[in-house]
């Protein structure tokens, strides 16, 4: 609990220092619901291929960006890469559990709030959504999205412990990340007949309860695995 609470007053502070940049993207991320939801009924209908991609973003990508500069990860010296706190945190009296949490609540306020608007927005502006989702299977689907958010845009801040890379390492992963997503937008449709959140809708709708209890169960393996994995990345990297 200690941990805890000294993650709390580490994140304040870094939340304090990121709130002009974190007002600026509530505002983007408000102006980009409203443009999803003005074009989610054409992407029901198949003719908005890249919604599936613009959605995603804002659940794995969008949370790194919304800090500030100085706190995302960045080249420091040599071939090491982190985020600059994690280097700095490390100079004080500090737990690495502790720093390991304040990132991930960093994470988690960067993240949970914004895309429960745009989850919210989506039965406020789309009929057909509202037609498609029944009073159980919409809470499952927030619940699913919010899983998905945690076990896997939740990588973002585990990799902020970095390591020490080579340019070509960097640009290598770089490319199988960009194929492997091409590889699953590709695929996906063409496996399961709908875009990946439309398939989402259809198994909130149709299996509520093994949805449910599948998205409780990512989020806990998630918050463990992340929190675990970015601890190790910690113990192993040479930050001097």
């Amino acid at each position: 609990m200690n941990d805890w609470n000294q993650a709390y007053r580490l994140a304040a502070f870094e939340i304090k220092a990121s709130l002009r940049n974190l007002l600026l993207i509530l505002a983007f991320y408000i102006a980009m619901s409203l443009i999803f939801m003005m074009s989610f009924d054409v992407y029901l209908e198949g003719d908005f291929k890249g919604f599936d991609i613009m959605f995603l973003l804002v659940f794995f990508m969008f949370p790194a960006w919304m800090k500030g500069k100085e706190f995302q990860m960045q080249k420091m010296d040599g071939n090491l890469w982190s985020s600059p706190p994690i280097i700095m945190l490390q100079q004080l009296p500090i737990s690495k559990n502790t720093i390991v949490k304040s990132r991930f609540i960093i994470h988690a306020f960067c993240s949970f709030p914004f895309q429960l608007i745009l989850l919210f927005a989506m039965p406020l502006m789309s009929d057909n959504f509202r037609e498609g989702m029944t009073p159980v299977a919409y809470p499952v689907f927030v619940l699913l999205w919010i899983a998905i958010s945690i076990a896997v845009g939740f990588m973002m801040a585990a990799s902020e412990a970095g390591g020490n890379f080579r340019m070509k390492e960097i640009v290598l992963s770089f490319i199988y990340i960009l194929i492997a997503a091409a590889a699953i937008y590709l695929l996906f449709p063409m496996l399961s007949g709908s875009g990946f959140i439309e398939w989402t809708m259809a198994i909130a709708v149709e299996w509520p309860l093994l949805t449910g209890i599948t998205a409780v169960a990512l989020m806990i393996a998630g918050w463990k695995y992340w929190q675990a994995d970015m601890k190790k990345t910690i113990k192993k990297t040479d930050y001097l």
